[in-house]
């Protein structure tokens, strides 16, 4: 699987996407930026404490690398099926289901990754920024930090699970800008916010889209070996 999964990588240059990533983070250090000295004008506390700052930070990551792994699914999956260039790999010696297992195991990886190294990193620049223009009316304690990090990881797991639904519509129209905006809107939903609260702001709700995501991935893929593509 480990070899399949440096093939995959190999293959499409999937490295190359870490310079989205960078731009991405630094669009989003900027974004954040731009929100505190607009508001501090205005003589508005953006944000009360760190553990409100991490999760604004979190809810700003999670859909911008969920949107990228839409993308990725489109490039690794979709756009296979649209060329029926997935019928020359599906003619190698190797299980078909291996091969998408091993997609999608990039996929969920990516999400996960992106979303937990993207989270440190914008955390810490933001903590090391505050720590020199004190804009934080709080200081940052142990516990607050434990709990923020423990939730950015709960929620990294779950939208690698989640970032697998947009492939239900990807395959089924074997459609590129439907596995996108799929995507667009699926973080649209799960982030709008009714009372101050966003549908990720119950840990029952991701937990169970990503549930779906994980089957939507196996029932779009469990007869592959039997179907002619």
């Amino acid at each position: 699987m480990r070899k399949l999964i440096r093939l995959e990588i190999k293959k499409f240059k999937l490295f190359s996407y870490l310079k989205g990533v960078a731009i991405a983070n630094i669009a989003i250090m900027g974004l954040l930026t731009l929100m505190y000295f607009v508001e501090k004008s205005e003589g508005i506390i953006t944000f009360d404490n760190y553990e409100m700052a991490f999760a604004a930070i979190e809810s700003i990551v999670r859909p911008v690398f969920i949107i990228f792994a839409a993308a990725l699914i489109s490039r690794l999956i979709i756009d296979e099926y649209k060329s029926n260039s997935i019928m020359l790999l599906f003619m190698y010696p190797i299980s078909r289901k291996r091969i998408m297992v091993a997609k999608l195991t990039i996929v969920a990886c990516f999400t996960f990754l992106t979303i937990v190294l993207s989270n440190l990193l914008i955390g810490s620049v933001f903590y090391l920024v505050d720590s020199y223009f004190h804009f934080m009316p709080e200081a940052l304690t142990t516990e607050a930090l434990k709990d923020s990090l423990a939730g950015m990881t709960l929620g990294a797991v779950a939208s690698s699970g989640i970032a697998l639904i947009p492939l239900f519509l990807g395959m089924r129209k074997k459609s590129v800008p439907a596995t996108i905006i799929s995507a667009i809107i699926l973080v649209s939903l799960i982030n709008s916010t009714a009372g101050g609260a966003s549908l990720f702001s119950f840990i029952a709700t991701p937990l169970a889209l990503a549930a779906i995501g994980c089957l939507i991935a196996y029932f779009a893929f469990r007869n592959i070996e039997k179907v002619d593509i």
